[in-house]
């Protein structure tokens, strides 16, 4: 579930596929994440670089733009940068900041 109060995509289902290649802890991550709403969806592929710490504890940062938009959404438009650490095999927790612009309205910072 999206956090993102007093943004569209607040309260939206995320879904992810993505592909992480580690060596010696590091590597690249590429995949899309999706967003979906009552009233529409949007797609970003995103790429960026994976780590591990002592721990085990993996983060990842890189760059997103967005690919899709369905329903209300379609025609979306945005680029921007992610900052994500996992948090199960399953959930992360982060940060997708960038700019979007939404059909018919002037762009937004998020």
């Amino acid at each position: 579930m999206n956090a993102g109060p007093g943004t569209p995509l607040d309260g939206a289902k995320v879904q992810w596929v993505e592909t992480v290649t580690l060596k010696n802890g590091q590597g690249p991550v590429q995949g899309t994440i999706r967003f979906t709403t009552p009233s529409g969806a949007t797609s970003s592929a995103y790429k960026g670089t994976a780590t591990t710490d002592p721990q085990g504890r993996v983060t990842a940062q890189g760059t997103y733009q967005v690919t899709e938009g369905t329903g209300a959404l379609a025609g979306v438009k945005g680029r921007g940068n992610f900052s994500v650490a996992y948090t199960s095999k399953t959930d992360f927790a982060g940060e997708w900041r960038g700019e979007v612009r939404l059909p018919g309205q002037k762009s937004s910072k998020r």
